[in-house]
């Protein structure tokens, strides 16, 4: 297994990793109607944007099996809202059948230490209420510090703000 900083030529694989994840992770917690519609080529079309677009200082790093395929990825940058916390890691997903394995905690890290040589301090993240990582978020340091309403589709769910006051909480120094 490999982390690697992305280039705009895993722009596939994320999408597919992104749609195959909200597919799994999701299923019984989002609509099914929505998540059939949650495609890779919609991914595809939102990951093009974002490469030739991104945010300030975003980073994002990809994990590949040995076959060099890409079974995750995780992005960060900026806060995209003011808040209390100066980065964000905007999205972090793995296959399912690669969870379990160290791949998230390096992943996140990863995001972690790019985003403190640019100076940011704090850090947080936004959960659905329900995603078994939840627990994978507070195993890494982050406490949950507040909740929102958010609508996905036709429904109003919950999202949990999770957040590391010091980013070096993440355990990059480990």
């Amino acid at each position: 297994m490999k982390i690697r900083e992305a280039t705009a030529s895993d722009i596939d694989g994320i999408a597919f990793v992104h749609a195959t994840s909200w597919k799994t992770t999701y299923k019984g917690l989002i609509s099914d109607e929505f998540l059939d519609n949650f495609t890779v080529e919609a991914r595809r079309k939102r990951w093009i944007q974002n490469f030739e677009n991104p945010n300030k200082d975003e980073v994002m790093y990809v994990a590949e099996d040995e076959s060099g395929m890409i079974i995750g990825f995780a992005n960060g940058g900026a806060r995209r809202e003011p808040d209390l916390y100066d980065a964000e890691l905007y999205a972090l997903y793995l296959l399912k059948e690669h969870q379990g394995k160290g791949l998230g905690k390096q992943l996140i890290r990863s995001v972690a230490q790019n985003l403190l040589k640019k100076n940011y301090s704090s850090f947080m993240t936004w959960v659905l209420v329900g995603n078994p990582a939840i627990h994978f978020y507070h195993s890494v340091g982050g406490e949950s510090i507040s909740s929102i309403e958010v609508k996905i589709g036709d429904e109003l769910l919950e999202e949990i703000k999770i957040g590391w006051q010091d980013i070096r909480g993440i355990g990059i120094d480990e």
